[in-house]
């Protein structure tokens, strides 16, 4: 992608080093507020941003991350009809994008896991990037 310019190169890492914290912060949170939505969707834009720089097997996880996300929404929703509970109209809006979504429970064990996995190794990631901006 940069045509081995290794000013773009460096410019790359340095806007992706930037942009770690929304990243990791925002998995954090939203992992821990259970907001499925917003999880999926971060996961779904550091995933780009991971894969570009090369990390694959991180690129992966946040992929599981935002397609368990999705399963998560659709079990809580179904959750809602089942107890009758009236869906509002962000309620429907997200149940129209996830009800065929082919999750299971035994699927969504696998989130804290994927969200830690992340999480710890994402420091080792921009670890080991700041150390190779140095040999550029």
């Amino acid at each position: 992608m940069s045509g081995n310019n290794k000013d773009i190169m460096i410019e790359m890492v340095e806007i992706f080093i930037e942009q770690n914290p929304e990243f990791t912060e925002g998995i954090s949170s939203y992992f821990e507020n259970r907001q499925w939505t917003e999880l999926g969707a971060i996961a779904h834009k550091a995933k780009s941003s991971v894969r570009i720089m090369g990390m694959d097997e991180l690129g992966d996880c946040l992929e599981k991350i935002e397609h368990y996300s999705k399963g998560n929404q659709k079990v809580e929703l179904q959750q809602k009809i089942e107890n009758r509970h009236k869906l509002n109209d962000d309620d429907l809006r997200i149940w129209n994008n996830v009800r065929n979504e082919e999750v299971n429970d035994i699927d969504l064990i696998f989130i804290p896991k994927l969200v830690s996995k992340f999480l710890n190794q994402t420091p080792i990631a921009i670890t080991e990037l700041r150390k190779a901006l140095l040999e550029l």
